[in-house]
């Protein structure tokens, strides 16, 4: 952690995410205070879905779960940084489009031209500084679109934890709890699927091409982190349009395609990961660095969790888990040509330390 203070990007992530949360203070709070029965509701619905999409984006990685304080820092963002700044520049933009195009355009597709363009550049924003804060917590474009996940997951919680409010007011102050029940299973229940968080995975997934892929040239990765940006307003665009509008089936045709498109593009980016990952652990097995067996072994969690459990004491389970971190940042890696070789050395010390902690647990 004392490594992340010193971090430009931390004393950027801050003050941005202090100051959405003040803005989402002073929208919520007068909400909160006129219906409490429906702000507990909610709370006690939503919170759930902030822990388990927390949980599933942050393991949905073919080797390992990312690391818990950046997947925290990148939530957190969406939730506070995005959210409250989003709830600003949406009514500004909306009411340029008043003024410009009329009322009657900006009724039916403000939502679908400005929540695009500000949502989207937000919630890509906190994936930029999460680069500047932890520089190498992004090495690629799965990495971009784990962390574009997060994001999202936290933006959508809050955004509906505010149409919780929203939809008592629409449906005349008299019953809270069931309005906010209501807004849930609309929002939640047949949204969420679709929502948010497929549309930061992709621009995500484009900028961690830009930042992590240095081995390509950059105008191509400049490119592909452009489509990435451009595809994602696209997709929220489509969400927000006055297409296809009506119920329940209706929204669930017009999100299933965003669905499918986040799904497929995540196994596109597992695809070539794993490849990459392979070709790698392969040529430090050939290398003498990884002993044969292990470039599989490293691939699956429940395999390396197995092992964990059959060491019998404290310390050789200490040093299979740190043996298996250092090969894992070998492989997932970036490195220079520093931190390869020093990685080297300290698996070789730590197979040395474990070899010799498994001997003298079977003479003892």
């Amino acid at each position: 952690m004392t490594a992340v203070l010193r971090q430009p990007g931390f004393w950027l992530w801050l003050p941005a995410c202090l100051l959405g949360a003040l803005l989402m203070g002073q929208e919520l709070r007068p909400a909160m205070g006129a219906f409490p029965g429906g702000a507990a509701a909610g709370l006690l619905m939503l919170f759930p879905v902030l822990v388990f999409g927390f949980w599933f984006f942050r393991r949905l990685h073919p080797a390992r779960s990312r690391p818990k304080p950046y997947a925290l820092f990148a939530t957190i963002w969406g939730a506070t940084a995005a959210c409250g700044v989003a709830l600003i520049a949406n009514t500004a933009f909306i009411g340029i489009l008043s003024k410009t195009v009329g009322l009657k355009i900006t009724d039916s597709w403000g939502a679908a031209i400005a929540a695009p363009v500000d949502e989207e550049t937000l919630k890509l924003l906190g994936v930029a500084v999460l680069v500047l804060l932890a520089p190498r917590a992004i090495r690629g474009s799965l990495d971009g679109y784990g962390y574009g996940a997060l994001v999202g997951v936290g933006f959508q919680v809050i955004e509906d934890f505010l149409y919780v409010f929203n939809t008592i007011v629409l449906t005349g102050a008299t019953m809270d709890v069931g309005a906010a029940f209501g807004s849930f299973f609309a929002r939640v229940v047949f949204g969420a699927w679709w929502s948010h968080w497929t549309f930061t995975a992709v621009s995500g997934a484009g900028l961690g091409y830009l930042t992590g892929r240095t081995d390509r040239r950059l105008p191509g990765r400049v490119l592909v982190a452009l489509a990435g940006y451009l595809l994602a307003m696209a997709m929220h665009c489509w969400w927000n349009s006055p297409f296809l509008e009506g119920g329940l089936l209706i929204n669930m045709a017009k999100g299933l395609p965003l669905l499918v498109g986040a799904v497929l593009l995540y196994r596109v980016l597992r695809h070539r990961y794993l490849g990459r990952f392979r070709q790698v652990a392969g040529a430090e097995v050939r290398n003498g660095v990884l002993l044969r067996g292990e470039d599989e072994l490293l691939t699956h969690r429940k395999w390396r969790r197995a092992e964990r459990r059959w060491m019998s004491s404290g310390e050789s389970y200490d040093l299979v888990t740190r043996l298996r971190r250092a090969q894992l940042d070998l492989i997932d890696s970036d490195l220079s040509g520093e931190a390869a070789p020093r990685l080297r050395t300290e698996i070789a010390r730590l197979r040395a330390g474990l070899t010799d902690c498994l001997r003298r647990q079977t003479e003892s």
